[in-house]
């Protein structure tokens, strides 16, 4: 893999997920990580991205800022969509959705090892 910035391979992570190659994004992470302090595999990550896109086909991550501090990421994020599927235990609203986030990701040689972030619940009742 190319000399990356940490910035870089998460973008890299990110426009390869909304284009659906999962497969593209997974290389971009280490085969064991942590993602909110859990040790995950690449397919927990395969599956967690499934569920979100059962959850709200349309969804829509627009990074609103990302900054840079040695080997770790921080974005703001606006999350956009409909509520379909089941969404993190959510039940389906079928409404429209907007909600915001921030997340912080650690990379090491190329490849993503952690992940934080946090999001706003889903409005009850949608927008």
């Amino acid at each position: 893999m190319p000399n990356r910035t940490p910035k870089a391979v998460v973008q890299a992570i990110i426009a390869s997920r909304d284009a659906n190659d999962i497969d593209s994004a997974l290389h971009l992470i280490a085969p064991e990580s942590r993602d909110q302090g859990h040790r995950v595999t690449r397919e927990d990550w395969r599956r967690k991205w499934e569920l979100m896109q059962i959850g709200s086909p349309d969804m829509e991550v627009v990074t609103e800022h990302s900054v840079e501090d040695g080997e770790w990421v921080s974005n703001r994020y606006t999350i956009r969509g409909t509520h379909t599927g089941d969404f993190f235990g959510a039940a389906p609203s079928g409404q429209r959705f907007e909600i915001n986030g921030m997340d912080m990701v650690r990379v090491v040689d190329g490849l993503l090892v952690e992940h934080w972030a946090y999001a706003a619940p889903l409005p009850s009742g949608g927008e």
